[in-house]
C-alpha cells in the first residue's frame, strides 16, 4: 500500500515538472514574440526619425558625408566588439546591400532629385522583395492576411506621400528600387546570421566607409574637403549626426536584425511600413508639419494594413502555444 502510494506521488510529481515545463516554455516563447514585435516597432519609429533628423544634418553636411560619418563612427567600434563570425562572402554580401545599398543608394537617390517622402515609399517595396526573398531562399511562409495587409499599407503610404506632391526623377527612382532590393537581400543575411548583429553592423561600416568616400568625390567634386566640412560645422550640427550614427544605423538596425532572427522576415517586414508614419508624425511634433484630415486617413489605412498583417499571426501564435500547455 504504502509502495503504491509512493509511486502515485512520483507520478503527480512528474505530470507537474511536465505541465510546469510546458508552463514556462508558453511563457518564454510569448515573451521572445512580445519582444521581437517590440524590437520592429522601436526600429521603425528610430528610422521613421530620419526624416526631421536629416532636415538639420542637411544643412551643414551633404549626404555622402553624412553616410561617411555613420559609417566611420561605427568603425571605430570593431576593436571593442570584435569581428563577426561569419564567412566572408556573407559579410560582403550584407556590407555591399545594407552600407552601400539600403543607405548609400537611398541617399543618392536623394541626391538625384528625388523627394524624401516619395523615397520613403519606394523603400518600402522592400517589404515584398523581402516576402518573397524568404519564401524563396528560407522556405517562409506567407499568409494570406500578410500580402493583403501589404498591400493595403502600401496604399495608406501612397496616400501620405499624395499629399506631399513629391518628386520623382525616373533615374533617381531606379536607384532608390535597387536601394529597396539590397534592404531585402541584407534582411535574408540578418535571418541565416542573427547573431552578432552589432559586430555585423561595425564590419559593415569598416568595409562601407573607403567606398563612400571614394563616392562622395566622384559625386561632388567641386564640394569642400571631409576635413574642412567637418572643422566648419558647429557644435549643434553634431546632434543629429549622432543620431543618424547611434540611433538609426546601429540602435535600429540591430533590433531589426532581432526581429527577423526571432520571427522571420514575413513577420518582420510589414513593419517597415511604418517608418513614414512615425516620420510623419515625428515631423509633426518636432518641426511644426500640418497634419491634415487626408493625411490621417492614409496613416490610419497604414495602421489597419498592418493590423491586418499583426492580428492573425498573434492569434496563431496564441492558439499554438495552447495547443502545446494542453
Amino acid at each position: 500500500m504504502t509502495m503504491i502510494y509512493h509511486h502515485g506521488n512520483q507520478r503527480m510529481a512528474d505530470r507537474c515538472v511536465r505541465v510546469g515545463a510546458r508552463t514556462m516554455d508558453r511563457g518564454s516563447t510569448m515573451s521572445l514574440e512580445r519582444r521581437a514585435y517590440i524590437a520592429a516597432v522601436v526600429a521603425a519609429m528610430l528610422w521613421g526619425g530620419n526624416f526631421v533628423v536629416l532636415q538639420f544634418a542637411l544643412k551643414h553636411f551633404d549626404p555622402y558625408l553624412l553616410a561617411a560619418l555613420r559609417f566611420a563612427c561605427v568603425a571605430l567600434l570593431v576593436p571593442f566588439v570584435g569581428w563577426p563570425g561569419v564567412p566572408w562572402p556573407a559579410l560582403l554580401c550584407y556590407a555591399a546591400c545594407s552600407g552601400i545599398g539600403q543607405y548609400l543608394l537611398s541617399t543618392m537617390a536623394i541626391q538625384l532629385g528625388l523627394s524624401p517622402g516619395l523615397a520613403a515609399l519606394l523603400m518600402q517595396f522592400q517589404v515584398f522583395i523581402s516576402l518573397a526573398l524568404g519564401w524563396l531562399m528560407l522556405g517562409e511562409s506567407i499568409r494570406a492576411t500578410t500580402v493583403v495587409g501589404c498591400v493595403l499599407g502600401l496604399a495608406g503610404l501612397t496616400g501620405v506621400l499624395v499629399m506631399g506632391g513629391s518628386k520623382a526623377p525616373l533615374l533617381a527612382c531606379a536607384v532608390c528600387l535597387i536601394s529597396a532590393a539590397g534592404w531585402a537581400v541584407a534582411s535574408v543575411t540578418m535571418k541565416r546570421y542573427p547573431e552578432g548583429m552589432l559586430r555585423l553592423q561595425c564590419a559593415t561600416g569598416l568595409i562601407c566607409l573607403p567606398v563612400v568616400s571614394v563616392v562622395r568625390e566622384v559625386m561632388l567634386p567641386a564640394a569642400p574637403s571631409a576635413i574642412q566640412t567637418l572643422v566648419q560645422a558647429p557644435l549643434h550640427a553634431w546632434l543629429p549626426v549622432a543620431y543618424l550614427v547611434l540611433a538609426s544605423f546601429v540602435v535600429a538596425q540591430v533590433l531589426w536584425g532581432q526581429a527577423i532572427g526571432a520571427i522571420g522576415i514575413a513577420a518582420t517586414a510589414p513593419f517597415a511600413l511604418l517608418i513614414p508614419v512615425f516620420g510623419v508624425t515625428l515631423a509633426w511634433l518636432f518641426a511644426g508639419e500640418n497634419l491634415s484630415l487626408r493625411l490621417l486617413m492614409s496613416v490610419a489605412a497604414v495602421l489597419l494594413g498592418l493590423g491586418v498583417h499583426v492580428v492573425p499571426l498573434a492569434l496563431k501564435s496564441a492558439s499554438g502555444l495552447r495547443e502545446r500547455a494542453t
